[in-house]
């Protein structure tokens, strides 16, 4: 099976044409075996490239774990490179079905490369969070192991808890971030965004669902941004800041994501069934 493999922020993926699969293997496993950082080609996600009934490009994307999800934001910018890269766009402006939905995006610089997604809206009363009433759940307040956060949930192209903490050491997120996840509130999972704001900045961590901590999350960043303007602490311009670079978010009556996607390598993986 010919793949490539991309990054967003050092958010990476294993990226592969439909046609290329050549395997009895459901994706779901596919996505274990080649994600597996030992025995496989190691990233937190696989891409299948594929058109919709409409011959539109679409982007299927399954986690490290083999979930299926709906929606990932720096693979969605890694993913619009590969279609670049393989002449199946003509144009710096281009649609892409998701799971999550149709989505716009324009490549708006070629070196080093940027682009520009349109993510739609924020929603606060998705199925995959559950409240006893049919309130938001925004910024309640929660204990956990003895500690505690006020935690805002949306869904952002995937579902999302952004709390805002003093401490987002790789212990601290590995440590809350299972935890927050398997409150009640969340019948589907939940990735979780721990969030301070330092010299102007939004520096998040983000412990992902069917990954764990991952090096930077675009659809994670746009939502603790949406929150943090929420809560009067940002305004409609946000620079989130990761460990390998930022994100620019743009939040009006839609919200936009600019940031890069680079190409690591190409190959050929042997598929085990």
């Amino acid at each position: 099976m010919r793949f490539e493999k991309y990054h967003g922020l050092g958010n990476d993926f294993i990226i592969v044409g439909e046609e290329e699969i050549k395997t009895t293997l459901k994706y779901s496993e596919l996505a274990k075996n080649v994600c597996n950082r030992k025995t496989g080609l190691g990233a937190d996600g696989l891409i299948v490239v594929s058109k919709d009934e409409d011959n539109n490009n679409e982007m299927i994307f399954y986690n490290a774990d083999g979930s299926f999800d709906t929606m990932c934001g720096n693979g969605f910018r890694c993913f619009c490179l590969y279609l670049k890269n393989h002449n199946l766009i003509n144009k710096g402006e281009l649609t892409v079905r998701t799971g999550a939905g149709m989505l716009k995006a324009e490549i708006i610089n070629n070196n080093p490369y940027m682009v520009k997604v349109n993510m739609g809206r924020e929603d606060y009363y998705h199925e995959s969070i559950k409240l006893s009433s049919q309130g938001e759940l925004f910024n309640k307040k929660i204990k956990v192991e003895n500690k505690e956060f006020n935690i805002t949930s949306l869904f952002m192209g995937t579902t999302h808890t952004v709390v805002f903490v003093d401490d987002i050491s790789n212990e601290f997120v590995d440590e809350y971030g299972p935890l927050i996840n398997d409150l009640e509130f969340f019948p589907l999972d939940t990735s979780v965004n721990f969030c301070k704001i330092e010299e102007g900045k939004l520096r998040i961590k983000t412990w992902e669902r069917g990954v764990g901590r991952t090096l930077a999350c675009g659809t994670g960043s746009c939502a603790s941004a949406i929150v943090a303007k929420r809560l009067n602490l940002m305004g409609n311009n946000v620079v989130v800041q990761h460990l390998l670079g930022e994100l620019e978010i743009e939040l009006g009556e839609e919200i936009y994501m600019i940031g890069s996607g680079v190409k690591v390598a190409s190959g050929y993986f042997e598929n085990r069934e």
